[in-house]
């Protein structure tokens, strides 16, 4: 259901944490897409934002304990890329062992198969190899055969998205879209 009246509403204030710069500015622009076209019928108040080049080191995974407090939300999304063996206990909750249990409910890890690029390759109906080996086919090599696409221009790249299609093909994309939803 798309609703678009939100004047009235109390803002989910969310933290987002990305693996990159130009994630964030992706995200950003997502999220207003989903409020502006009535697939998110709150306001979302976006709080400190991170992007440290590394999120899953223990270093910056703590960085949530400073904000946890501050949000309603804390949205983690990373890249399962290549041949790394993402483990969401190792690479993230490990780090974050101490807080409370109403603390650790705030949180959401979203882990995009194999790149956040997924999302526009599936709206596009682009194939791309999932598993993030094959690096020639991946999504952001995709889209670079494709559109010409730099990593720069990711960030417009969110006007592509079908919402629809998304809910439908990508888990990730569900994740995201069901933490914004208080």
């Amino acid at each position: 259901m798309r609703i678009h009246d939100l004047k009235d509403k109390k803002a989910l204030k969310v933290a987002i944490y990305t693996e990159d710069t130009y994630g964030l500015g992706f995200i950003k622009n997502v999220i207003n897409r989903l409020i502006s076209e009535g697939f998110i019928s709150i306001k979302i108040q976006l709080a400190k934002t991170y992007t440290p080049a590394l999120i899953k080191k223990c270093h910056n995974v703590r960085k949530v304990k400073s904000v946890i407090r501050e949000v309603d939300r804390v949205l983690i999304i990373i890249d399962k890329e290549n041949t790394y063996n993402y483990d969401e206990n190792k690479d993230i909750w490990r780090h974050l062992r101490g807080l409370k249990n109403e603390d650790k409910k705030k949180i959401v890890v979203i882990a995009t198969e194999p790149e956040i690029e997924e999302w526009i390759c599936i709206s596009l109906k682009h194939k791309f190899d999932k598993t993030g080996n094959d690096v020639e086919n991946k999504p952001s090599r995709v889209l670079e055969r494709q559109l010409g696409y730099k990593k720069s221009k990711l960030k417009d790249l969110a006007n592509e998205l079908d919402f629809d299609k998304l809910l439908a093909k990508s888990k990730s994309f569900r994740v995201f879209y069901e933490s914004l939803k208080a």
